[in-house]
């Protein structure tokens, strides 16, 4: 049994450091959002009343007018356009956070083209989270679990600095 020990101990150490942290994977988001806040995508699709980038492999499921749903795999995105505010506009960032009791990290840069913001939601009996992310008067919601949650910030957020009002 003595000679197991070693290598029981070398493989949780390898499991223990595959695994990301839910703080790790916070700052990640926030570093993304935050490098993200002034990255220009153009925009290629056309849905409701904006044009906007919608990512290799997604589609748009339904659309009004300020509302795009979109669907990437398994996973829903919510495009929400308020043409009425400016790209400095922290009002969505507010409404979203009417409820703060399962907030589990927020934040907001200022970038030369807007204010970008994001805010990660634990999601009660589920081990997803709800990620929020956007600039202005635009953001975009998802459900995700926590491994991807920067990598869905940054296709978010490319989205979310691409929309441009029809």
């Amino acid at each position: 049994m003595k000679r197991y020990l070693p290598v029981l101990f070398i493989l949780a150490l390898t499991l223990a450091g595959c695994s990301t942290s839910i703080d790790e994977e916070k700052d990640k988001t926030a570093k993304v959002v935050e490098d993200m806040v002034d990255h220009k995508v153009e925009p290629k699709e056309n849905a409701g009343d904006m044009e906007f980038y919608l990512p290799f492999g997604a589609e748009v499921e339904k659309e009004t007018s300020h509302n795009v749903i979109i669907k990437k795999g398994s996973d829903t995105f919510i495009l929400f356009n308020n043409p009425q505010e400016d790209k400095d506009s922290d009002l969505l960032y507010k409404t979203s956070l009417e409820d703060e009791s399962d907030v589990v990290k927020k934040g907001t840069f200022q970038g030369k083209d807007g204010l970008g913001y994001y805010i990660i939601k634990s999601i009660p009996d589920s081990e997803k989270y709800e990620l929020i992310v956007g600039v202005g008067g635009t953001k975009v919601s998802t459900q995700s679990d926590e491994g991807d949650l920067s990598d869905h910030a940054k296709m978010m957020m490319k989205m979310a600095t691409s929309v441009k009002s029809s």
